[in-house]
């Protein structure tokens, strides 16, 4: 949508296109826990009562935003095969979800509370479905796909915000651990010193998969794929 021009010092005319355009832009920036209604307020040069007159309340803006957010992640064709499809599905969403902080922990919360999220599940259960899945199995591997997926993302994002540079503290911890005890842990430190987020999330994202591609896999699933 045009936005009209306005005049130096001016504050926008009010709408509910602007306010979510400007919060969706303080997300970015600063992450949906410093989203108030006082902060897009000051952001759009007015009142609190003038945000108000186009949004109930901060919860309901938050679903705004979610949904607004949620809707930049552009579903692969549906020729793909599923696993291939899921993947992709995955990288796009963790691209969007790292450019927006915080939108990650509504959806784990609350699920799919937004429409643009229920479109999701949608072409999910029936790209599912398609490939032979019945009803039910292919939405419990939607629920499963996304709550790692929305997890994966907020904790890499939490991750990446506190601990720039350097492993996770919980490597100094498990250094002082006695070996002794706890020869497993002893053994995996390298791997756990040398974290590479990229590395690790598409790591994590092919055993998931790879567990999708076996429900896929198994007789039952086409047995009952129409129910």
């Amino acid at each position: 949508m045009r936005r009209e021009p306005r005049a130096p010092g001016r504050p926008a005319r009010l709408s509910i296109e602007v306010i979510v355009d400007r919060a969706c832009e303080l997300v970015r920036e600063h992450g949906l826990d410093a989203l108030t209604m006082r902060a897009i307020a000051e952001a759009l040069e007015a009142t609190p009562m003038a945000i108000y007159h186009h949004v109930k309340d901060r919860d309901a803006l938050v679903h705004l935003v979610v949904d607004r957010v949620v809707a930049r992640i552009e579903l692969p064709e549906r020729t793909l095969a599923p696993v291939p499809w899921l993947r992709e599905v995955a990288h796009r969403t963790r691209c969007v979800g790292l450019e927006h902080p915080g939108v990650m922990d509504v959806l784990l919360d609350e699920g799919p509370a937004v429409p643009s999220a229920l479109r999701i599940l949608d072409a999910t259960v029936a790209t599912l479905h398609d490939a032979g899945l019945g009803w039910a199995a292919a939405t419990d591997v939607h629920n499963t796909f996304f709550s790692w997926l929305a997890g994966a993302i907020r904790r890499e994002d939490r991750w990446r915000r506190q601990h720039v540079e350097g492993p996770p503290p919980f490597v100094a911890l498990a250094e002082t651990m006695p070996s002794r005890e706890l020869p497993a842990l002893r053994r995996a430190l390298p791997r756990l010193r040398a974290i590479d987020l990229d590395a690790m999330f598409a790591t994590s994202l092919e055993l998931v998969l790879a567990g999708v591609e076996h429900q896929l896999e198994r007789p039952r699933g086409r047995q009952d794929a129409r129910r």
